[in-house]
């Protein structure tokens, strides 16, 4: 009886975990949703805002649940070298899987393409908010960090593998090379995190990587 107690009170705290990832995840698309709505300027205005509000929350949330963000090493050359390794790695990554949508006869993923019909009319300062900063560390806090660490713990080969087809699922993937592309992106954030043990490094490089989207849709 005791076992089947424990076993309930298991699940239990799991199914909990599982309504608070998908709470978290709603509040990470809430500028996203007033977009949509409108690019009026006070709807810009309110998203940005949102924004900055939601990168304290998700950076707090993170250190009050024993999920570690920061790390001052992140600053020495061998924690720079670690995410310099990590973002080349992502970019030989993506250009596999962009070769293979070349092979199919597209040059871009879906969600790229909804991405760059969605930024039209955002300011290049909105868009480096809502489109690189928030999904660096809110993507990061509830994927790596609550979903794979809180719900996986220890079981860290399984949960690698599943919160990387989640985080792949999540980028509405329409083919094999979209899922390497966004599937092997969830894979190197999440071994980041796995080997260093702190948000930071995968914060970092998916930063880079989206921030360098940004910067190239607007600039070059």
């Amino acid at each position: 009886m005791e076992k089947l107690s424990q076993g309930l009170e298991w699940i239990g705290r799991k199914i909990w975990l599982l309504l608070r990832i998908f709470g978290l995840l709603v509040l990470a698309v809430l500028p996203d949703l007033i977009l949509e709505e409108s690019k009026s300027q006070t709807a810009l205005v309110m998203a940005g805002l949102v924004t900055l509000g939601l990168l304290v929350f998700f950076w707090w949330r993170a250190e009050k649940n024993n999920l570690p963000v920061w790390d001052p090493n992140i600053l020495t050359w061998d924690g720079l070298a670690i995410v310099i390794l990590a973002f080349a790695i992502m970019q030989l990554t993506d250009m596999l899987g962009y070769y293979l949508l070349e092979l199919q006869g597209a040059t871009t993923t879906e969600n790229d393409a909804s991405i760059i019909e969605f930024l039209k009319g955002v300011p290049f300062e909105l868009a480096l908010l809502t489109t690189a900063f928030l999904p660096a560390i809110a993507e990061e806090v509830i994927l790596r960090g609550y979903f794979f660490k809180k719900l996986f713990g220890s079981q860290a080969v399984v949960g690698i593998i599943v919160s990387s087809l989640l985080f792949g699922a999540l980028h509405g993937p329409t083919d094999l090379a979209s899922w390497l592309i966004y599937g092997g992106g969830g894979l190197i954030f999440c071994v980041l995190y796995h080997k260093t043990g702190y948000l930071i490094y995968p914060i970092a490089v998916h930063f880079i990587n989206n921030a360098w989207s940004v910067v190239a849709l607007y600039y070059l």
